[in-house]
């Protein structure tokens, strides 16, 4: 938000230099980025006045004026447009400068001596105005200096203002800062104008609110015999200094009051509008409209729409319509001053991506109850600057009244919260500059009504703040407060996220963190069957398009990334969230997961060994280890049912439930990360389940005092059947004093019967009471062939 100090002034009077004012505001909170003061970078410019316009000899588009500077009089070519005899424009001398730096000299164009050059308002840097030449008032002195008529140059202040300071978004908000801290007052700017005998004009014009939450008040004026034409010098260079470019004294005025008041408005050529009706209504779902800068726009039923009886006409708070746009043509002007809900216009600003100086205002709230003062201001200039008739009465429909927030503030609270000392009257002292009012007063209760025009003012701590900054920070003195007591409860899920994070570093495992957002093409063979990619509403890139439904598709993307970067042997892992659409429940369902990533080798060639592959028992070992340092061992393996996964693949399940998988990616998943060696294994693990079915109390036990029995069991059984079951099934039947099962040989092929396999486990009983006997051991083992033969057929392998 750029304003000026000249500017500020007409508001509010007061002595701070530039350097001052900047900290003053800083401090109460409006931070003043950068100041500058506005440089004249033209030299031996005076005022000159047209004696005379010729058509040039040997040019259509170009003239011979005589300019008369007071001390002489010069021919000159010019190529303005508006150039006429008895005007009075800047006259750039021989030997002067005009802003761009160029040197002004005597010179022949097209065979025609020119002596001078008759300057626009943007050759001297006084505005953006270059179509013409610079007209000035009839009453000014003919040579004077042109720096003498511009005047002092004017610093301008560029202040970055938060999002719940609408109201600063405008010169009396600014200034309203200013008398606060200064303990001056606001000049208030006065709206009284001459008006045509009493007319009605709902005689004129009618508006209807279909929306009242939409827009719950809309102000109209009519403005008749208006005549369009260059604003003057003075109202374009200030819009000029606050970043507005000038374009005719009908739209300059809009744009100068909402600088002003914070309150845009916008005004319709009456003659444009079919049926003389506003009708304010919600778009259509698919409307199509096209604005002020030529740009089409397709709309939805969110957007907000001023209509005539015939078609849309403005983008409510946003834009004008290309098709009822005031130009030269213009008569009679209806202006509008409406409030609009600001959620309704950030998201329809939003959603068609066009964002303006209105919509800025209007979706962090201007003062409802301010749109007629605003509407008053503006029609007052055009009276003055368009020789405008206004209509006596004026449309002002409040369908929705908007009142001011009443709030209770304890004197006591107050100086609790600030460490300060404070009376109540030193603390109602601040509110008359700030425009808060007092509804009654009560010891240590102060009842105040927050004014309209401060949406951020709420709740009691937000006036607690508004006392801070006038009272100003620095006199706040800093005080020890007591030792507060930190301790707090651990959070366990976080504080087992970190062993889990310790353990799986101790297994060589390297943690990446990656965006939790992917394109929808490779969350597609992570999303569980009968489920739905989590798509976001407004999306910033289509690789960012929704939410992970898994942590292995981060890591694979981790790994392709490494990959062409010629890093292609990798131990990762990642902890985050994943999410998908359940279609069952109606919603999202989004949970913690952990992922490790093995790809590449293991081992690379050496002195002391060949290169070695990952293979599915790394991940396997790893996943075991990640179990078992967790104090889960009770888990089983079964089937995957993911479709990213290879034939060597398992799922894991604790207490029956699946809990994750593990195992390679198959070639189709590789290829669609653009992964061309297929040697990635991997696991994921639900965090939920790990952290709920963990060892929550560890206990010590003993090594036993008597030595353990080993014992080699050799089976022949049907290949089909899972390992993991036959463990299982051997821990079920073997009795309390089996510690260790262990997997030492494994054949299938000729020697044994097709549809067999061989297998042998190494199984270790032991006991704490006792030194185990042979007897007791071979019974366990007997249990243990009883117990496979009657659910598998197994069979003791010969010897």
């Amino acid at each position: 938000m750029k304003v000026t100090l000249k500017w500020l002034k007409e508001f509010v009077d007061f002595s701070l230099t530039p350097d001052e004012l900047a900290h003053a505001l800083t401090m109460a909170g409006l931070e003043v980025e950068e100041f500058y003061t506005e440089r004249h970078d033209f030299s031996k410019i005076v005022v000159g006045k047209v004696l005379s316009v010729e058509k040039h000899p040997n040019a259509d588009r170009l003239t011979v004026c005589t300019v008369d500077t007071g001390d002489g009089q010069f021919s000159v070519v010019c190529g303005a447009p508006n150039v006429s005899p008895g005007m009075l424009s800047p006259f750039a001398m021989n030997g002067g400068t005009v802003a761009n730096g160029m040197k002004i000299t005597s010179r022949e164009v097209r065979g025609v001596k020119s002596s001078g050059m008759l300057c626009s308002e943007a050759e001297l840097g006084l505005s953006e105005r270059a179509a013409g030449l610079m007209v000035l008032p009839e009453n000014t002195p003919v040579g004077l200096n042109m720096e003498d008529y511009v005047g002092n140059p004017d610093t301008v202040f560029d202040i970055s203002i938060t999002s719940n300071r609408p109201d600063c978004l405008s010169i009396i908000g600014i200034a309203r800062e200013i008398a606060a801290i200064t303990g001056t007052s606001l000049k208030k700017q006065k709206t009284t104008f001459a008006v045509t005998p009493q007319e009605n004009i709902d005689d004129y014009i009618k508006v209807d609110i279909k929306n009242s939450f939409k827009c719950a008040r809309y102000s109209g004026r009519l403005i008749q015999n208006v005549k369009i034409k260059p604003s003057p010098f003075w109202l374009a260079s200030r819009l000029h200094s606050v970043g507005i470019r000038s374009i005719n004294n009908v739209v300059d005025i809009t744009n100068y009051i909402m600088m002003e008041t914070s309150q845009p408005l916008h005004a319709f050529d009456y003659k444009k509008l079919a049926g003389k009706t506003i009708n304010v209504r919600e778009a259509v779902d698919g409307e199509k409209f096209v604005t002020l800068d030529e740009q089409e726009h397709i709309l939805d039923k969110e957007a907000l729409l001023i209509c005539d009886a015939e078609k849309p006409v403005a983008l409510a708070g946003i834009m004008g319509g290309l098709n009822s746009e005031v130009d030269n043509s213009t008569e009679t002007i209806f202006l509008e001053s409406a409030y609009f809900d600001p959620g309704n216009i950030r998201r329809t600003a939003k959603k068609i991506d066009l964002f303006t100086e209105s919509s800025r205002r209007f979706e962090r709230g201007t003062d409802p109850n301010g749109t007629v003062f605003a509407m008053d201001r503006a029609a007052k200039l055009m009276q003055e600057l368009a020789d405008g008739r206004v209509l006596s009465s004026f449309i002002d429909n409040y369908p929705r009244k908007i009142t001011p927030v009443e709030i209770d503030l304890s004197v006591k609270n107050t100086n609790k919260l600030l460490g300060t000392n404070l009376s109540a009257e030193n603390i109602t002292a601040y509110f008359p500059a700030l425009e808060i009012g007092i509804n009654k007063q009560e010891n240590d209760l102060i009842q105040i009504k927050a004014p309209t025009f401060r949406p951020d003012l709420t709740r009691e701590v937000d006036i607690i703040e508004e006392i801070a900054r006038l009272y100003n920070y620095d006199n706040i003195i800093p005080v020890l407060a007591p030792p507060v007591n930190q301790e707090q409860e651990a959070n366990q899920k976080v504080n087992f996220k970190d062993q889990v994070r310790h353990y799986l570093a101790g297994f060589g495992f390297k943690e990446t963190v990656a965006y939790s957002l992917v394109s929808e093409k490779l969350a597609e063979p992570f999303i569980p069957s009968k489920n739905e990619f989590a798509q976001l509403l407004n999306p910033i890139s289509r690789d960012m398009a929704g939410f992970r439904p898994s942590i292995l598709l981060s890591l694979l993307t981790t790994v392709a990334y490494n990959r062409n970067r010629q890093k292609s042997n990798l131990r990762l892992y990642e902890i985050g969230n994943v999410a998908w659409k359940d279609q069952q429940k109606e919603g999202f369902t989004e949970f913690t997961q952990i992922g490790g990533i093995l790809a590449g080798k293991s081992q690379e060639q050496s002195w002391y060994g060949p290169e070695e592959s990952y293979n599915f028992y790394d991940i396997k070992g790893a996943v075991a280890a990640l179990l078992h340092k967790c104090g889960i061992n009770g888990y089983e393996q079964g089937q995957v049912v993911e479709p990213f996964w290879d034939v060597e693949s398992s799922s894991i399940l604790i207490n029956g439930k699946y809990c994750g998988a593990f195992g390679k990616f198959n070639q189709d998943v590789c290829s669609l990360f653009k992964i061309k060696v297929a040697d990635i294994y991997g696991f994921f693990i639900n965090y939920e389940e790990l952290f709920e079915n963990r060892l929550k109390d560890k206990k010590y036990d003993p090594v036993s005092k008597f030595p353990s029995v080993p014992f080699d069991l050799a089976i022949l059984i049907d290949a089909n059947i899972a390992l993991h079951e036959i463990e299982k099934e051997i821990k079920n039947s073997a009795g309390p004093h089996l510690i260790k099962i262990r997997l030492f040989d494994f054949y299938k092929g000729e020697q044994v019967k097709k549809g067999k396999k061989s297998i042998a486990f190494s199984l270790t009983f032991s006991s704490k009471e006792c030194t185990l006997g042979d007897e007791e051991v071979e019974q366990a083992v007997n249990n243990v062939l009883a117990h496979l033969n009657k659910l598998f057929g197994a069979v003791l392998r010969p010897g």
